[in-house]
Protein backbone atom coordinates (compact mmCIF):
# COMPACT_ATOMS: atom_id res chain seq x y z
CA UNK A 1 0.00 0.00 0.00
CA UNK A 2 1.40 3.46 -1.15
CA UNK A 3 1.76 6.14 1.51
CA UNK A 4 0.62 9.67 0.54
CA UNK A 5 3.25 12.57 1.53
CA UNK A 6 2.21 15.69 3.18
CA UNK A 7 2.49 17.12 -0.10
CA UNK A 8 0.57 15.12 -2.44
CA UNK A 9 -2.41 15.27 -0.05
CA UNK A 10 -2.21 19.16 -0.09
CA UNK A 11 -2.04 19.03 -3.86
CA UNK A 12 -4.97 16.91 -4.01
CA UNK A 13 -6.68 19.26 -1.56
CA UNK A 14 -5.67 21.85 -3.56
CA UNK A 15 -7.34 19.98 -6.80
CA UNK A 16 -10.49 19.23 -5.38
CA UNK A 17 -10.68 22.93 -3.85
CA UNK A 18 -9.98 24.35 -7.02
CA UNK A 19 -12.57 21.74 -8.65
CA UNK A 20 -15.40 23.05 -6.48
CA UNK A 21 -14.22 26.64 -6.73
CA UNK A 22 -14.79 26.41 -10.58
CA UNK A 23 -18.59 24.65 -9.71
CA UNK A 24 -20.24 27.53 -8.67
CA UNK A 25 -23.70 28.24 -10.10
CA UNK A 26 -25.75 26.59 -12.57
CA UNK A 27 -24.74 24.40 -16.59
CA UNK A 28 -26.95 25.84 -19.67
CA UNK A 29 -28.61 22.21 -19.10
CA UNK A 30 -29.47 22.27 -15.59
CA UNK A 31 -31.23 25.77 -16.22
CA UNK A 32 -32.85 24.46 -19.76
CA UNK A 33 -34.11 21.39 -17.36
CA UNK A 34 -35.95 23.35 -14.72
CA UNK A 35 -37.61 25.73 -17.57
CA UNK A 36 -38.67 22.42 -19.30
CA UNK A 37 -39.99 21.53 -16.04
CA UNK A 38 -41.86 24.73 -15.11
CA UNK A 39 -43.15 25.01 -18.79
CA UNK A 40 -44.76 21.67 -18.49
CA UNK A 41 -45.98 22.43 -15.44
CA UNK A 42 -47.43 25.93 -16.90
CA UNK A 43 -49.19 24.59 -19.94
CA UNK A 44 -51.01 21.74 -17.45
CA UNK A 45 -52.25 24.60 -15.17
CA UNK A 46 -53.20 26.58 -18.08
CA UNK A 47 -55.22 23.76 -19.60
CA UNK A 48 -56.82 23.05 -16.37
CA UNK A 49 -57.96 26.34 -15.58
CA UNK A 50 -59.31 26.34 -19.55
CA UNK A 51 -61.52 23.86 -18.76
CA UNK A 52 -62.64 24.78 -15.15
CA UNK A 53 -63.64 27.98 -16.78
CA UNK A 54 -65.55 26.36 -19.88
CA UNK A 55 -67.72 24.01 -17.40
CA UNK A 56 -68.12 26.78 -15.12
CA UNK A 57 -69.92 29.01 -17.65
CA UNK A 58 -72.08 26.18 -18.55
CA UNK A 59 -72.51 25.27 -14.99
CA UNK A 60 -73.83 28.33 -14.22
CA UNK A 61 -75.86 29.01 -17.83
CA UNK A 62 -77.64 25.57 -16.74
CA UNK A 63 -78.47 26.67 -13.20
CA UNK A 64 -79.91 30.03 -14.02
CA UNK A 65 -82.32 29.04 -16.65
CA UNK A 66 -83.23 26.45 -14.05
CA UNK A 67 -84.24 28.83 -11.44
CA UNK A 68 -86.03 31.05 -14.39
CA UNK A 69 -87.91 27.60 -15.04
CA UNK A 70 -88.63 26.72 -10.95
CA UNK A 71 -89.59 30.88 -10.68
CA UNK A 72 -92.41 30.25 -13.72
CA UNK A 73 -93.42 27.48 -11.65
CA UNK A 74 -93.93 29.21 -8.77
CA UNK A 75 -95.35 32.17 -9.93
CA UNK A 76 -98.34 29.55 -11.40
CA UNK A 77 -98.89 28.01 -8.76
CA UNK A 78 -99.41 30.94 -6.73
CA UNK A 79 -101.47 32.35 -9.67
CA UNK A 80 -99.57 35.48 -9.47
CA UNK A 81 -100.77 38.12 -11.92
CA UNK A 82 -98.76 39.44 -14.73
CA UNK A 83 -100.65 42.01 -16.14
CA UNK A 84 -102.64 43.48 -12.96
CA UNK A 85 -106.59 42.57 -14.12
CA UNK A 86 -107.04 40.62 -11.07
CA UNK A 87 -107.13 36.79 -12.11
CA UNK A 88 -104.01 35.43 -11.89
CA UNK A 89 -102.28 33.76 -15.11
CA UNK A 90 -100.28 31.01 -16.38
CA UNK A 91 -96.59 31.26 -16.55
CA UNK A 92 -94.33 30.08 -19.06
CA UNK A 93 -90.53 30.45 -20.61
CA UNK A 94 -89.86 30.45 -24.25
CA UNK A 95 -86.40 29.09 -25.32
CA UNK A 96 -85.22 30.66 -28.61
CA UNK A 97 -82.75 29.51 -30.66
CA UNK A 98 -82.40 32.17 -32.81
CA UNK A 99 -79.11 34.95 -34.03
CA UNK A 100 -78.89 35.65 -30.24
CA UNK A 101 -79.85 32.60 -28.41
CA UNK A 102 -82.05 33.83 -25.05
CA UNK A 103 -85.35 32.97 -22.93
CA UNK A 104 -87.89 34.74 -21.93
CA UNK A 105 -89.90 34.72 -18.97
CA UNK A 106 -94.06 35.89 -20.30
CA UNK A 107 -97.37 35.51 -18.32
CA UNK A 108 -100.38 34.25 -20.36
CA UNK A 109 -101.83 30.82 -21.62
CA UNK A 110 -99.68 30.75 -24.73
CA UNK A 111 -96.13 33.02 -25.83
CA UNK A 112 -97.29 36.77 -26.70
CA UNK A 113 -94.11 39.29 -27.23
CA UNK A 114 -96.16 41.75 -25.26
CA UNK A 115 -96.02 39.56 -22.04
CA UNK A 116 -92.73 39.32 -21.71
CA UNK A 117 -91.40 40.26 -18.02
CA UNK A 118 -87.91 38.97 -18.80
CA UNK A 119 -85.24 38.27 -21.56
CA UNK A 120 -81.63 36.43 -20.45
CA UNK A 121 -79.25 36.52 -23.34
CA UNK A 122 -76.63 33.61 -23.49
CA UNK A 123 -72.88 34.81 -23.28
CA UNK A 124 -71.61 34.08 -26.67
CA UNK A 125 -69.87 30.70 -25.91
CA UNK A 126 -73.13 29.47 -25.15
CA UNK A 127 -75.94 28.32 -27.69
CA UNK A 128 -79.06 25.92 -27.55
CA UNK A 129 -78.50 22.43 -29.28
CA UNK A 130 -82.17 21.98 -28.68
CA UNK A 131 -84.39 24.01 -29.71
CA UNK A 132 -82.69 23.26 -33.12
CA UNK A 133 -81.72 26.54 -35.41
CA UNK A 134 -84.45 29.22 -35.95
CA UNK A 135 -86.58 27.16 -33.61
CA UNK A 136 -88.54 27.77 -30.01
CA UNK A 137 -89.55 25.69 -27.13
CA UNK A 138 -92.39 26.82 -25.17
CA UNK A 139 -92.78 25.94 -21.37
CA UNK A 140 -96.02 26.97 -19.56
CA UNK A 141 -96.82 26.40 -16.49
CA UNK A 142 -100.95 26.15 -15.52
CA UNK A 143 -102.00 28.38 -13.68
CA UNK A 144 -102.70 26.73 -9.67
CA UNK A 145 -101.32 23.75 -10.96
CA UNK A 146 -98.02 23.96 -12.21
CA UNK A 147 -98.86 21.03 -14.93
CA UNK A 148 -97.21 21.32 -18.34
CA UNK A 149 -96.19 19.81 -21.38
CA UNK A 150 -92.98 17.89 -20.93
CA UNK A 151 -90.35 19.40 -22.74
CA UNK A 152 -86.33 19.04 -23.52
CA UNK A 153 -83.67 22.19 -23.83
CA UNK A 154 -80.17 21.47 -24.09
CA UNK A 155 -77.57 24.24 -23.76
CA UNK A 156 -73.71 23.38 -25.14
CA UNK A 157 -70.49 25.55 -25.11
CA UNK A 158 -69.64 23.36 -28.35
CA UNK A 159 -67.50 20.85 -26.29
CA UNK A 160 -70.05 20.17 -22.94
CA UNK A 161 -73.62 20.25 -22.69
CA UNK A 162 -76.56 20.23 -20.25
CA UNK A 163 -79.98 19.10 -20.92
CA UNK A 164 -83.06 20.70 -18.63
CA UNK A 165 -85.76 18.17 -18.57
CA UNK A 166 -89.27 19.42 -17.82
CA UNK A 167 -91.77 16.59 -16.85
CA UNK A 168 -95.50 17.26 -17.10
CA UNK A 169 -95.78 17.30 -13.82
CA UNK A 170 -93.64 20.44 -13.33
CA UNK A 171 -90.88 18.77 -12.18
CA UNK A 172 -87.35 20.66 -13.33
CA UNK A 173 -83.92 18.68 -13.36
CA UNK A 174 -80.98 19.51 -14.93
CA UNK A 175 -77.82 16.77 -15.45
Amino acid sequence: MKRETPAQRNHFALRVSRFTLHEKGFTILELLLVIAIFAILGVTAVTQLVGFQRNTVIESASKDMVSSLRLAHDRAMLGEDGNVDGAGDSWGIRFANAASDNYQTFFGAAYNSGNVKETEYFSSAITFSSPTEGNNTDVVFTKLSGTTTAATVTVTDGTQSKTITIDASGRISAN
